[in-house]
């Protein structure tokens, strides 16, 4: 069965009250005040080892321009990604980084630095990219492709990053629009799912109830979805890929 990740769009107080109702938080090292390394190794250590982050590139590394910014950037992101024993590492590209050779490159050399052995990569891509595209390029590169599967195709693989927004009329997701995201999701070994509403926690107890439903549907047991288990690597291995 697939094994849920439910987060937040963000960090309002304290870890530990956030999670009470969520167990993945991503940690974004844009901004003027990105989280010290002592601020990441006391979240590591204020939650159950069960609990996951995700670390978001800073915009030096993202653009994805060799300088020393990009080397310092870089720096930063393999130390969180340490210290927060992070199994998942997302790349937000802006949109000056379009679907052409050179950026392609560039983003594939990038990869060569990060550690996949122990830690997913996950790609968001911005701009010029169409869904189809980015999708066979995500594959071909073996991260993760970031989609909405409210309003896109989830693409076929082991792993789901989902992001759920609140964009025009869509304020927050009932029961049914959770219901089609979890089938649209299906069964994977992780997904991972960001609600972008403001009503994010009330329905991350919804979605794990009508994933459960959805689950139980397909197989024709009893409602049950999987909780988050220890650390350990999350790479997708070559046979998995679809």
């Amino acid at each position: 069965m697939t094994r849920y990740h439910l987060g937040g769009k963000d960090l309002r107080g304290a870890l530990t009250a956030y999670a009470k109702r969520f167990d993945f938080l991503e940690i974004p090292l844009a901004g003027p005040n990105p989280p010290s390394a002592a601020t990441l190794r006391k979240y590591r250590r204020s939650v159950p080892a069960s609990f996951e982050f995700g670390v978001i590139a800073g915009e030096a590394l993202a653009t994805l321009r060799p300088g020393d910014a990009f080397e310092s950037e870089l720096a930063k992101f393999l130390e969180a990604i340490t210290i927060v024993q992070a199994r998942v590492a997302l790349i937000r590209t802006p949109s000056e980084v379009t679907p052409a050779p050179l950026w392609r490159t560039r983003f594939e050399k990038l990869l060569e630095r990060l550690p996949r052995d122990v830690t997913q990569v996950a790609w968001e891509p911005r701009g010029l990219w169409e869904i189809d595209d980015a999708t066979v390029q995500a594959k071909k590169w073996g991260v993760v492709l970031v989609v909405d599967p409210a309003r896109e195709a989830v693409p076929a693989g082991p792993v789901v990053y989902a992001r759920l927004r609140a964009l025009g009329e869509t304020r927050s997701f009932g029961a049914s629009a959770l219901t089609r995201v979890a089938d649209a999701i299906g069964e994977r070994r992780d997904a991972y799912v960001v609600l972008e509403t403001t009503g994010a926690l009330k329905e991350s107890k919804l979605f794990r109830q009508v994933a459960g439903e959805v689950a139980a549907a397909s197989a024709g047991t009893a409602s049950r979805v999987i909780q988050p288990r220890a650390h350990g690597s999350l790479k997708i291995r070559d046979d998995e890929q679809e």
